[in-house]
């Protein structure tokens, strides 16, 4: 039975899953998928552009060939190749491999190849497989036998032809054709030469015959065989061969054409049957004549129907990745054939399997689409529970077609199962995690929509309904875009159009700030965000987001700002009404200096130097309180600009301190940002003279940048005295100094200026260092268009 196991082999194991790979012009692997990685133990970044021969080694020339040939013969099937895979631990693992060529044109594109691992259960045990399409071979409508070549032994038989013949398969399977259906002694027709003859030539050339209409009459089994019937026959032999390409089987197949005989008869075509020298010939031709359209009608809805068959049960073989099962006509008995072993099979038969098997709560689902299939004779598919073999409950999407009798009445379902109790797991978790969103999303100040393109439907939750002032229950069902639109604010409205449009367009994702008018006629700031999806094409399709209420934000922000704007002012007036008294205070403690310096002792004159250092550092400390309080409203618009030519300008104005210390410092071409060019001047500055003042020795400093997405980081690194890391967020603080003032002097506002100017310009500034290691100081500036690291 090599043909029927050979083919089983091919359709069941289509539903294991594959190792797939694509290979290029040059044989190099450009993609596989994560079977092929957990079969092999290789990483993908392990695999991808080596050699074929990487995974198959020497096999590979077989794959090679393989390709070439169905280049060369585009409607060639690919053969079915039997090689040893490499593994990464040095392993190999027996397989099965097909292959198909990617041509397009000239243009050769590779080619792409599938692989499954040869299941060692299913080489010791294929009895199920093979008996399973032994039946579905029987089962196939058309008169068909199949014999080995050389002594024509008889293999397997349709019933069908089992019927034409009036012969049982018991009696008939492993005699030769000739045997069982020899001439007629009394009355030899030469029909058994003839069809001796045919198969010769089918043996010999390895192609089909069709043998003329033949006068074959087969012995009566009713009469013991001594009998014969006189019967007259349509044969076709065809060839089956092996995976090596020799002659495995011959298919006889043969159309019973008696009636046709017996209607020219009863049509008494007398002047016909008395010429009895050529009878069969005139008669064999009138038959051909008059039955050709006939026979042509009757081979047709045979093919057809075998053809239905076997796509119905190669389809449903192949839809599966788990079981494949039979059950007998009504389903009361269930046996797995292939696949995993979840599918628990029938035991006593004191329940069905559906009453065993189905929890109580989808039994009579599965029972009513079963009934109606039996009814229909029509193939089913049922989503439903199951209980395993070990007692757990599982989901399963199962799939039947029924095999019929001669007589059009059911034998056998065979049918596949996936097992898809994770989909339905993930698909409630969802539902579940839907439906908690939705209810903290009506609870807060949050909503959601998806806006399907084409259709111009938006559909949203109650919350984000309620915020535009629509009906929420319209809105579920989904309304115009315009009606949202609408209630924008007239200022924001244009705004938020193009930037809809501009989405759309680019495919960037959605933020944006405004104003709407609510359901209580209410004006309410909101930022919404989303993105576009794409169908294959690349045509927008759905625009989905969120929505939240930021009014209170908003609100805060304003009265920030407000609050802001009072300590600027405050602060502009403390330090100018202060400045006029120190001014004073400093000025008499310097003419008491000079003019009574001769009069004072060494305490007194220590006290008076006392006075006026505390004066000056107040001063200085009124002067970087007033600037840290305008670097929000006194600060220049953002503009491009070029971070190394405001280093080289701070250089410029360091020169002396520089020179002095004997600093070096060194960049790397700096890059291009938005931003004031004033402020991260300072900035610059202050770190520069900070790295400078707390180095022991020669100070070395060091500056670079790298890009960051459409961020750049700057960095200024040190080798001076470092700081702890507990003190990394306190130096960014006002008046935070880490040093006395006997040993370097400073307000402690500068760090403070730097991280309010950063954060004017959405950056983050941080410090890495350790005590006696020097600092590195790191900050982020926005990227100006086009810029380059």
């Amino acid at each position: 039975m090599g043909f029927l196991r050979v083919h089983a082999e091919e359709d069941v194991n289509n539903t294991i899953d594959d190792g797939i790979y694509r290979l290029d012009g040059d044989s190099r692997l450009v993609s596989v998928n994560d079977a092929l990685v957990e079969i092999t133990g290789y990483t993908r970044e392990e695999l991808l552009g080596e050699h074929v021969s990487v995974l198959f080694g020497g096999d590979s020339v077989s794959i090679e060939h393989e390709i070439e040939r169905l280049r060369a013969n585009a409607s060639d099937q690919s053969e079915l190749l039997d090689l040893a895979m490499e593994t990464a631990e040095g392993g190999q693992i027996r397989c099965e491999m097909r292959m198909n060529a990617l041509d397009v044109g000239d243009a050769v594109q590779g080619a792409v190849g599938t692989v499954r691992v040869i299941d060692e259960r299913k080489q010791a045990e294929p009895e199920a497989t093979e008996a399973t399409f032994r039946r579905l071979f029987e089962n196939v409508p058309g008169n068909y036998l199949i014999v080995q070549p050389g002594d024509y032994e008889i293999v397997a038989v349709s019933d069908a032809y089992l019927d034409a013949t009036m012969t049982e398969r018991a009696e008939i399977l492993g005699k030769t054709l000739f045997e069982i259906f020899p001439d007629n002694p009394d009355d030899p027709a030469e029909g058994a030469e003839n069809l001796r003859e045919s198969l010769d030539r089918v043996a010999k050339t390895g192609k089909a015959d069709t043998m003329p209409v033949t006068h074959y009459p087969i012995p009566n089994r009713e009469s013991g065989g001594d009998e014969f019937e006189e019967r007259w026959w349509n044969p076709i032999n065809s060839p089956v061969f092996d995976t090596a390409g020799e002659l495995d089987y011959i298919v006889h197949s043969v159309e019973d054409i008696t009636p046709i005989v017996k209607e020219l008869q009863a049509d008494g075509e007398q002047e016909l049957l008395q010429e009895t020298d050529t009878v069969d010939t005139q008669l064999a031709s009138d038959v051909v004549l008059r039955g050709q359209e006939l026979l042509r009608q009757a081979k047709q809805e045979a093919y057809k129907q075998l053809r239905e068959s076997e796509e119905r049960f190669r389809a449903l073989v192949t839809t599966t990745s788990d079981v494949v099962f039979s059950t007998n006509a009504d389903w009361s008995e269930m046996r797995s054939l292939e696949g995993a072993d979840f599918f628990a099979d029938t035991g006593e038969q004191e329940t069905s399997w559906v009453e065993k098997h189905v929890p109580p709560a989808d039994q009579p689902r599965v029972q009513d689409a079963i009934d109606e299939a039996i009814r229909t004779k029509s193939s089913v598919e049922l989503e439903h529970q199951i209980v395993r073999e070990d007692g757990t409950v599982a989901w399963i999407v199962s799939r039947a077609t029924p095999l019929l009798d001669e007589n059009g009445e059911i034998t056998q379902w065979l049918g596949a199962a996936n097992d898809v109790t994770e989909r339905v797991e993930r698909e409630r978790y969802l539902e579940d995690a839907k439906e908690r969103l939705e209810a903290a999303t009506e609870a807060g100040a949050v909503g959601t929509w998806e806006w399907h393109i084409p259709e111009d439907q938006m559909v949203t939750g109650a919350s984000f309904a309620k915020k535009f002032g629509i009906d929420p229950d319209a809105a579920t069902e989904g309304v115009s875009l315009d009606q949202f639109i609408s209630a924008i604010h007239d200022d924001d409205r244009e705004r938020v159009k193009r930037r809809l449009e501009d989405t759309i367009e680019s495919g960037e994702e959605y933020e944006e700030e405004y104003r709407v008018w609510d359901s209580n006629n209410e004006l309410r700031w909101v930022v919404a965000r989303g993105h576009v999806e794409y169908d294959d094409d690349g045509n927008p399709v759905t625009f989905p987001g969120a929505l939240s209420d930021i009014t209170e934000r908003k609100q805060f922000e304003q009265r920030l700002e407000e609050s802001n704007k009072r300590l600027e002012q405050f602060a502009y007036a403390a330090s100018h009404d202060l400045q006029e008294p120190l001014r004073m205070v400093t000025s008499y403690l310097q003419l008491i200096d000079r003019r009574y310096t001769d009069e004072l002792d060494k305490d007194g004159e220590e006290f008076i130097e006392f006075a006026i250092d505390g004066a000056d550092r107040m001063r200085n400390m009124i002067e970087g309180l007033l600037e840290y309080s305008r670097i929000e409203t006194r600060g220049d618009p953002f503009e491009p600009i070029d971070l190394d030519t405001v280093l080289a300008d701070v250089r410029q104005d360091l020169q002396m301190c520089i020179e002095e210390s004997g600093a070096e410092i060194t960049a790397e071409s700096l890059p291009r940002v938005e931003g004031d060019p004033g402020q991260l001047r300072q900035v610059f500055q202050n770190l520069l003279s900070n790295a400078i003042e707390y180095s022991d020795d020669t100070p070395r400093v060091e500056i670079s940048a790298v890009r960051n997405g459409p961020k750049v980081v700057v960095s200024v690194a040190d080798e001076g005295i470092g700081i702890d890391p507990d003190d990394g967020e306190r130096v960014f603080e006002i008046f935070q100094s880490l040093h006395a003032q006997d040993e370097y002097a400073g307000t402690g506002i500068g760090l403070a200026i730097c991280k309010r100017i950063i954060e004017r310009h959405g950056g983050d500034i941080w410090v890495e260092s350790d005590p006696g290691e020097g600092a590195t100081f790191s900050f982020t500036l926005p990227a100006a268009s086009g810029g380059e690291t």
